[in-house]
């Protein structure tokens, strides 16, 4: 049985840990998607689960290519080349001070804006492609998880099989 754990609020961590264990102590394969990884460091996972960064999925498209090529990778190669030494803190402050602010205020509004359900689609492409079998199952874990749900299951089709619960205790 393979499942899919949407997380991407992250307040019910315990319950995801302990969850997506239990899917893999039966058997079964988990794959929890987050928003941030940065906010699970301390959680302990099962070996087996895999934890998926949301924000993982859209590295693969053009726009955060480019995005990433032209806002960070140019600026930083010339920084480092221009300062030397230096160039390690030059390089620190220009991603906090300008990279980083334009990514959060004029990338990301934008990108939202031309392709809204974006990460829904790539979370319904990784349920059907899930590794050699398709998720089975899709467990909402929290409430901000729960329109990224509705979403993946409408880009999925009604003829897909794949069930949505509140908590891995309903499947096992």
């Amino acid at each position: 049985m393979n499942v899919l754990f949407l997380a991407l609020g992250a307040s019910r961590k315990r319950a995801v840990v302990e969850e997506s264990a239990a899917v893999v102590a039966s058997g079964g394969t988990a794959t929890v998607v987050v928003a941030s990884t940065r906010q699970w460091q301390l959680s302990a996972f099962a070996p087996e689960v895999k934890v998926l960064d949301a924000s993982i999925l859209h590295q693969d498209q053009l726009l955060w290519r480019i995005e990433r090529m032209v806002v960070y990778r140019g600026p930083e190669f010339v920084l480092k080349r221009a300062l030397g030494r230096r160039g390690k803190s030059a390089v620190r402050a220009y991603r906090n001070k300008v990279a980083d602010r334009f990514h959060r205020r004029a990338f990301l509004p934008v990108h939202n804006r031309l392709s809204k359900d974006a990460s829904s689609r790539l979370i319904a492409g990784r349920v059907v492609r899930g590794g050699p079998q398709p998720c089975e199952w899709i467990v909402v874990s929290d409430s901000r998880s729960m329109p990224e749900a509705v979403a993946v299951l409408n880009h999925l089709g009604s003829d897909t099989p794949v069930g949505l619960v509140w908590s891995a205790d309903q499947i096992l």
